[in-house]
């Protein structure tokens, strides 16, 4: 699947526990080429409003984040729902 499709897939998957608007905002960066900041901003959005994530959320999120050749750093492992 498209890299952009997960990250969509991701985001819309927490419309019930996150501000659709915030989770839009941060898709739509998707539109510009801008397929990281979409994924990181929505990283973001999940860790500050303290959006409880499933495993599979979670393993999804490293998978994209590994497929981006992103460092699995704080911003990743702060959200981690076994912590």
């Amino acid at each position: 699947m498209d890299i952009s499709k997960q990250i969509n897939l991701l985001g819309n998957g927490l419309k019930n526990r996150l501000d659709p608007t915030l989770i839009d905002f941060a898709l739509e960066y998707i539109e510009f080429s801008e397929v990281v900041l979409a994924f990181e901003t929505l990283c973001d959005h999940i860790a500050d409003y303290d959006v409880v994530i499933s495993k599979d959320e979670y393993s999804q999120i490293i998978k994209i984040a590994n497929e981006l050749g992103l460092e699995i750093d704080d911003r990743y492992t702060y959200i981690n729902p076994e912590k």
